[in-house]
């Protein structure tokens, strides 16, 4: 990087590290050098107010009393000697048209700048260019905070940011998603690679790879080149630093050999300005996530009159008026990681989703999903899509894990979401003990959705067990699979045939085995009461102890 002092100052200069970034140029300012500032006090004797290679500033007063005349006949001498001419006010199309003929741009400063500011900050220039430079980088960063403090936004500080480096600048995320993107117009044509060559995570510094070491390095910003076509270009990135990590990083990007120290100062100014805007933000958001979340607790839980529902139902934030699929994410071992591990990915996969949806992390014991569903009502096969997808990116990363999945609904309003979670939460359950891989609907779980109700009752269990528990320790004894054997003939609906094919043995080893089984339980799977009492204490038996049955299969 060029950290050397010019020993020219050049207009451009200027506009960069003096003037205001509102300010208008009529002419090309390229090329123009700047050797002193001059005031125009009248429009009489120009040659002995004005000198070789002058900036001309003409105050608001001399402007404002000359007529059109008088204005055409000074620019005319001015164009001679002065590199630029600076007013307060536009000048008529006539005189703009003049000074253009004559190779001299005008510079007209809007807003509240005084005469007295502008002329020391160009002056300051010209005598020490490090220091006007210094007291530029602050003043950027004093801009972007105020912006911050009045609620404009990243978007709008990066757009300040590109006007005063008159770079292409980019704010990313930690996932290197572009926050907010500004550039000067000549750069417009080659903006999809620029994007595509800041977005690759293996372009980053070896050291911003890691966002906590990025937080505590004493290097505050790093240069990078790279080539797009026959451009030779670079960046100077500074990541954004809150709390003891980085949550972003701010790219100033421009020729490899012209970014200069306003460059550097842009992109480490603008970084610490970003930190407090997203700081900010993420303050409201917990905020906001707070409320919403003490409300869906309430709600869920049943706790909460309708009244109250209504009252409170603008902290989701969230259209909640039309219906809803509610799906409910949790891990299935004992030792898994944390649910923050399952929510990230999760939240990456909804961004992309496009369906609205609303997140909460319940009791941290599982996240529960509320989707919105559309007009044709094809939701249940995008929430499925959803939860298939986000079980493949777990896989890849926690292959010793498992991902549970529950959803239930149409919920068709706020006062349903209850009952509705309560189903998804049970869909889920139901995945867990039968270690099913897959999502579990709740409204294809058939008698499971009875059983689930039933199964924690004494009374249930006690008969589950005096039915099912002979062939359980049977099996156990002897090494057998009676219990496989009964699954097998329910799920083939008792056709004798399918189910010796499917277990692979004879007939008439199916039948002794049925035949065993009937002595053993005391039921006769010719009647059909006991057949139904015997399939229903096998279901009872099968969710009570996660097994993957045959006829599930």
């Amino acid at each position: 990087m060029n950290q050397t002092i010019a020993s020219k100052v050049t207009l451009e200069d200027v506009l960069r590290l003096v003037l205001p970034l509102d300010t208008v140029v009529v002419g090309d300012p390229a090329g123009k050098l700047i050797n002193w500032v001059s005031i125009l006090t009248e429009l009489i004797q120009i040659e002995d107010q004005v000198h070789p290679g002058d900036i001309v500033i003409m105050p608001e007063a001399v402007q404002q009393h000359a007529n059109l005349s008088e204005l055409t006949e000074c620019l005319e001498t001015i164009a001679t000697l002065a590199s630029a001419l600076l007013a307060f006010y536009p000048f008529p199309d006539d005189v703009n048209e003049v000074a253009t003929g004559r190779d001299l741009p005008i510079v007209t400063v809007l807003g509240k700048s005084t005469l007295r500011e502008v002329h020391q900050g160009i002056a300051g220039l010209l005598v020490n260019r490090q220091k006007q430079i210094d007291e530029r980088g602050l003043q950027l960063y004093r801009r972007l905070t105020e912006m911050s403090r009045e609620g404009q936004g990243i978007a709008e500080m990066t757009d300040v940011m590109s006007k005063l480096s008159q770079r292409i600048v980019a704010v990313q995320d930690k996932r290197l998603d572009i926050m907010a993107l500004s550039y000067p117009p000549e750069y417009e044509t080659e903006l999809d690679r620029i994007k595509l060559a800041l977005s690759h995570k293996e372009g980053l510094p070896k050291l911003l790879h890691n966002r906590k070491a990025a937080a505590h390095t004493p290097q505050s910003y790093w240069q990078q080149f790279f080539s797009i076509d026959d451009l030779k270009m670079a960046r100077l990135i500074s990541p954004i630093i809150s709390g003891d990590r980085a949550r972003g990083y701010v790219s100033v990007v421009g020729p490899h050999d012209e970014l200069d120290m306003l460059d550097k100062l842009t992109a480490q100014y603008g970084a610490a300005a970003c930190a407090l805007e997203m700081a900010k933000v993420k303050a409201i958001s917990e905020a906001k996530k707070e409320l919403r979340g003490n409300f869906l607790e309430g709600l869920l839980a049943g706790t909460l009159p309708e009244p109250e529902i209504q009252r409170l139902s603008s902290r989701l934030d969230h259209e909640s008026g039309v219906p809803h699929v509610v799906l409910t994410f949790a891990w299935a071992d004992e030792e898994h990681p944390s649910l923050r591990r399952l929510e990230t990915p999760l939240n990456a996969l909804l961004s992309n989703h496009g369906h609205p949806t609303l997140t909460h992390n319940y009791g941290n014991e599982h996240i529960c999903v509320f989707l919105a569903m559309d007009e044709n009502e094809q939701d249940f096969g995008a929430a499925l899509s959803l939860a298939d997808q986000l079980r493949q990116t777990l896989l890849s990363e926690f292959p010793d894990n498992r991902m549970l999945c529950g959803l239930s609904g149409p919920a068709a309003g706020l006062e349903e979401w209850p009952e509705v979670h309560k189903q998804a939460m049970q869909a889920m359950i139901l995945a867990d003990r039968l270690k099913v891989e897959t999502a579990v609907d709740y409204n294809h779980v058939g008698v499971y959705q009875l059983l689930l109700e039933l199964e924690a009752l004494p009374a249930v269990q006690r008969y589950s067990e005096r039915i099912i528990g002979s062939l359980v320790e049977y099996d156990a004894m002897h090494n057998s699979n009676l219990i496989q054997t009964l699954s097998a003939y329910f799920g083939n609906r008792g056709n004798i045939s399918q189910t010796s094919d499917m277990l692979f043995i004879h007939r008439n080893t199916l039948l002794y085995r049925l035949d065993r089984i009937k002595t053993l339980t005391g039921q006769d799977l010719d009647d059909a009461d006991e057949r139904l009492a015997l399939h229903l204490s096998l279901k009872v038996w099968q969710i009570q102890s996660g097994s993957q049955t045959a006829d599930e299969s």
